[in-house]
C-alpha cells in the first residue's frame, strides 16, 4: 500500500468527476490518497503531506499564469517524494513551454498527447490514456427530454463552430448540441440518442480527448474522426465507427441511422470494451507498473 498525494482541481458541477473517478481508482487499488486542491494550497501544506507519500501525483499543477507557474515550481524543490505527472488534452500553444519546463523537476510525465510525444525525445515521459469511471458504469435511462438522433456533446468553439453549422445545416432538429454534461447525465443522454458525433478538430493521429471513453463507456453509439492510434483500443465497426471527412462522416450518419441494428450492436460492444479494458483503476494501475 502507498500513501498518495493528489494535488488537483477541486470537483466542480459543471465537468466530469475525473479527479474524483482516480481517487475512487487508487484507494479500490489498496492505496491511501490525500487530496489537495490545486487552486488553494500553501508550500506548508504540501511538504507536510510529502514527507511521508511515496507520490506526488498532479495534472496541471493549479497553473493559470506566470506566478503560479514559478510557485508550483518553486514548489517542486521541496517534494522529496516521486513527483508524477499526468498531463491531460492536447498539448499546442502556450501548453508547449509549460511542458517543456515541468519535464525537468518531475520523475516521470504520463501525457494523452502522443503526438507530441513523438516529437520530442524526452526519456521520462510515456502515454497513458484517460479513461471512464468505475464508480456506476450501469447504463443510464432513457429520457423524452433528452432524445435526439443526433447529438454533439460538448463545447462549441474554434473549429468546431463550422463544424457544427455545417452539420445543423444538413440535420437540421435531428441534430441537438449539449454542452457540459457529464457522469450520470451522460449515461441517460446515451440512453435516448442513436449517434453521437465527436468534431474532427483538435484530434489527429495520435491525440484524442477523453470524450472517446466517455461517450462509450458511458453506453453511447461514437462516429469519431479517424485516428492510426486509436486502432490499439477500438476498432471500427466492431466499438465505434470511424470517419474520414466531412461527406464521409454523413455518409455513416445516414448509415447507422437507418441501420439500427448493426448501430445496437457496436453500441453495446464499444460499452462493454471500455468499462471493462479502460477503467480509471485499470489506467492508474498501469501508471504505477511504470514507475
Amino acid at each position: 500500500m502507498s500513501k498518495i498525494v493528489y494535488f488537483a482541481k477541486k470537483q466542480t458541477e459543471n465537468s466530469d468527476n475525473t479527479e474524483q473517478h482516480i481517487c475512487f481508482a487508487f484507494e479500490k487499488l489498496g492505496h491511501t490518497v490525500k487530496r489537495i486542491d490545486e487552486s488553494n494550497w500553501t508550500k506548508t501544506e504540501v511538504v507536510e503531506a510529502t514527507k511521508d507519500a511515496d507520490l506526488f501525483l498532479f495534472h496541471k499543477g493549479g497553473i493559470h499564469d506566470t506566478h503560479s507557474f514559478q510557485r508550483f515550481l518553486d514548489l517542486m524543490a521541496y517534494v522529496t517524494c516521486r513527483k508524477v505527472c499526468w498531463y491531460f488534452d492536447k498539448i499546442w500553444g502556450d501548453r508547449e513551454a509549460i511542458v517543456e519546463t515541468l519535464i525537468p523537476f518531475v520523475d516521470k510525465v504520463f501525457m494523452t498527447d502522443e503526438t507530441w510525444k513523438r516529437r520530442h525525445g524526452f526519456k521520462n515521459v510515456e502515454v497513458l490514456h484517460q479513461g471512464i469511471g468505475g464508480e456506476d458504469t450501469k447504463l443510464g435511462e432513457f429520457k423524452k427530454e433528452l432524445e435526439t438522433e443526433i447529438a454533439f456533446v460538448g463545447n462549441v468553439y474554434g473549429d468546431r463552430v463550422d463544424f457544427v453549422k455545417k452539420l445543423k445545416e444538413k440535420y437540421g432538429d435531428k441534430l441537438r448540441v449539449f454542452g457540459n454534461i457529464f457522469n450520470r447525465d451522460l449515461y441517460d443522454l446515451m440512453a435516448s440518442t442513436k449517434i453521437v458525433v465527436a468534431p474532427d478538430s483538435p484530434s489527429d493521429d495520435f491525440y484524442w480527448s477523453s470524450r472517446v471513453y466517455m461517450i462509450l463507456g458511458s453506453g453511447g453509439f461514437l462516429l469519431h474522426p479517424k485516428c492510426e492510434g486509436l486502432k490499439e483500443e477500438f476498432t471500427h465497426k466492431e466499438h465505434l465507427a470511424t470517419y474520414n471527412d466531412f461527406d464521409d462522416l454523413c455518409s455513416k450518419i445516414d448509415f447507422y441511422l437507418i441501420n439500427e441494428k448493426k448501430r445496437k450492436v457496436i453500441q453495446q460492444a464499444g460499452y462493454e470494451k471500455c468499462v471493462s479494458e479502460f477503467t480509471y483503476q485499470k489506467r492508474c494501475q498501469n501508471l504505477l507498473s511504470h514507475l
